[in-house]
């Protein structure tokens, strides 16, 4: 499974009461806890912080509907005491087992994962008030508008508040698990940089083991390198280890089973960065097949139905961007014509759907003899021929970019006029990046793949570092996308890249 894709990335355990000093460890505030009181005492703090949430929202909305709402829907009948509201939801007891059922207190999730599942419990929680109220109290009305009300509230107030809390826990030493990583290596490197970057999961890792003996002592991102790995039963117990996982690729079936095996019965979980060949990033779906397991590449995006329902949302939404947009493409436009001699729009052929050639519109960044001046430029500086040749950019320093140019790099506002590509039908809102058709060599065997998708005016490569990302990580990121495709995941880009504009995230 890649690292990438993981929802619930490494579960484990928590700090151990007798362990030694490590390098890179933090003491925290409940260490003399057990570790199954802590857990229940955080997931305990969780249903408070949750409930508290929602009676909140209906707070919110009842006091809306009954306050500067008042008037706009008098007509629609009396607007009851709020206590009849908390009495007839039950005491909001349906969103406490929605939660539950969606496993919003058993596993811990990304960010934006945990988003969907909150947007999916609070959904089917008001349905099942709502429903359990009208079928037992049919003599005392709810108004709807409130109850609508505190659905749509909680979808933002319950996310926003849960992970406070979680890394308010996380700072108290009640959200921590202890993760081993089996391998110091480059798989291993990249499951202790997302374990880093998603820290609201409360997953610290404590070591990496390896079996490498010029690696044994040496330190890694901060964290020091034990080993050999047939040590591993007795840096568990040392360590106070409750989850394991095995970032070694490379090891083989018997080596690997006999890892497995020596870790079972000594922690709670043991997760695997297996060897895909090359599909690490692609999406799969296990399948059971009488015993025998079975690995199901997705392709969401070739099916027609997706496509049409993408389609209407790229419609819908860049419809609207467009006219929002409008007034700043008009400013744009006149900043690029004062500032220097050329044309106001960028026009090139880009690689489309299917290996369709189409007219990709962007805003003109750079001067008129741009080649002559990345030549001459690239001859006296071989720093910046190996920078280009690795990324098929320059990121420190472009000679063919004008001073607007930059500035419109800088908030991607050079790609605003390739909304006119998506209403036309030769891109989408979300998708691949527009190759060139001098980059097909270098795309290899994602070539096709990619190609089964609209090219996005955004993507998983610009919310994802950006121009930091080589030209091999973008093309996994894309081949992803298209295995992957899902209507909230174009939802969680879009919002995702506003962010990384804004906060100029891996621009250039």
């Amino acid at each position: 499974m890649g690292v990438e894709s993981q929802s619930t990335a490494l579960g484990g355990a928590a700090q151990a009461t007798d362990r030694k000093a490590t390098p890179g460890l933090v003491v925290r505030s409940f260490p003399l806890i057990a570790h199954e009181w802590r857990r229940f005492l955080a997931f305990s703090l969780l249903i408070v912080v949750d409930w508290c949430a929602v009676l909140a929202s209906l707070g919110l909305a009842w006091g809306l509907r009954s306050g500067p709402l008042h008037g706009l829907w008098a007509g629609y009948g009396p607007v009851y005491p709020f206590g009849t509201y908390v009495r007839n939801l039950y005491f909001l007891l349906p969103w406490a087992v929605m939660f539950a059922e969606s496993g919003l207190y058993t596993r811990r999730s990304l960010f934006w994962d945990e988003v969907q599942q909150v947007v999916r419990a609070c959904t089917l929680a008001a349905l099942l008030a709502v429903a359990l109220t009208f079928t037992a109290r049919p003599v005392e009305e709810l108004s709807r508008i409130v109850v609508a009300g505190t659905w749509l509230t909680t979808l933002f107030v319950v996310p926003f508040l849960r992970f406070n809390a979680k890394r308010a826990l996380v700072a108290a030493g009640l959200w921590s698990k202890r993760v081993l990583i089996l391998g110091a290596g480059e798989t291993g490197g990249r499951v202790l940089e997302h374990i880093r970057l998603n820290r609201s999961l409360g997953y610290e890792p404590v070591a990496l083991v390896d079996d490498d003996p010029r690696k044994i002592g040496g330190v890694q991102a901060g964290l020091p390198i034990r080993g050999p790995l047939s040590s591993v039963t007795e840096l568990i117990a040392e360590l106070g280890i409750k989850d394991v996982v095995v970032a070694m690729p490379r090891l083989s079936r018997e080596r690997l089973l006999h890892v497995i095996s020596t870790c079972e019965g000594h922690v709670e979980s043991i997760r695997v960065v297996p060897d895909m060949f090359g599909l690490a990033t692609a999406g799969v779906a296990t399948e059971d097949l009488d015993g025998m397991l079975l690995l199901n590449m997705r392709w969401n995006l070739a099916k027609p139905w997706n496509m049409a329902l993408k389609r209407s949302f790229d419609l819908i939404v860049g419809t609207l961007a467009l006219i929002l947009f409008a007034p700043l493409l008009l400013l744009v436009a006149l900043a690029i014509r004062l500032d220097s001699p050329g044309p106001i729009l960028f026009v090139q052929q880009r690689l489309g759907y299917r290996w369709q050639r189409f007219r990709c519109i962007k805003f003109r960044t750079m001067y008129t003899d741009n080649e002559r001046r990345l030549r001459e430029y690239l001859v006296q500086h071989p720093e910046a021929r190996t920078e280009w040749e690795r990324y098929a950019k320059l990121r420190s320093f472009d000679p063919r970019v004008t001073r607007t140019g930059r500035l419109l790099r800088r908030f991607s506002l050079d790609e605003l006029p390739q909304l006119f590509n998506v209403l036309s039908g030769n891109m989408s809102l979300v998708g691949p990046r527009p190759y060139l058709l001098a980059e097909v060599p270098r795309m290899g065997d994602f070539t096709e793949t990619i190609l089964k998708a609209q090219p996005g005016l955004t993507g998983l490569w610009q919310v994802s570092r950006r121009n930091e990302l080589t030209f091999d990580e973008r093309l996994r990121l894309d081949e992803y996308y298209v295995r992957n495709w899902s209507l909230w995941l174009d939802a969680v880009v879009l919002v995702k890249t506003v962010d990384a504009v804004l906060r100029w995230r891996g621009a250039y």
